[in-house]
């Protein structure tokens, strides 16, 4: 069972490496479509592969299960869904201030201006500045 999550990153790492080649790196004079995915997934490749030699070296922990492991992954997955009722950046920043307020257990007042100042940084770089079209959601929002 402690071999599962890193194999499942591995693989999922290799895809979007492949996938992301299928994008393009560099397009022009700047990144293209697959440079991050391609990024994302190499690192997922290396900590998949430090978490199975951690599980190999007989870590104490490695063995022990928890469905608390799956949080992360549950809560993107709500934020994507979520993505296409209000809009990417309207899930971001609800993924970002519950994660902070229940995860982290941050002040609200902290929590809030965190998750607007990152929504408001993302707008900036990619919409405004790259103009990155972001999923609005069939309620038309950001």
């Amino acid at each position: 069972m402690q071999y599962v999550a890193p194999v499942l990153a591995l693989l999922l790492g290799i895809y979007w490496v492949m996938a992301g080649f299928g994008y393009g790196l560099w397009v022009r004079n700047g990144p293209g479509g697959g440079f991050l995915p391609v990024i994302g997934g190499l690192l997922t490749i290396v900590f998949g592969i430090s978490v199975l030699l951690q599980n190999k070296k007989g870590n104490k922990d490695a063995g022990k299960f928890s469905w608390r492991a799956f949080l992360p992954a549950v809560a993107l997955l709500a934020t994507l869904l979520l993505s296409q009722l209000v809009g990417m950046l309207v899930s971001m920043a609800i993924f970002i201030f519950l994660w902070l307020r229940l995860e982290e257990k941050e002040k609200a007042s902290r929590s809030l201006a965190i998750s607007l100042g990152t929504v408001v940084v993302v707008y900036l770089v990619f919409v405004a500045w790259l103009r990155v079209p972001f999923p609005k959601g069939i309620l038309g929002l950001l």
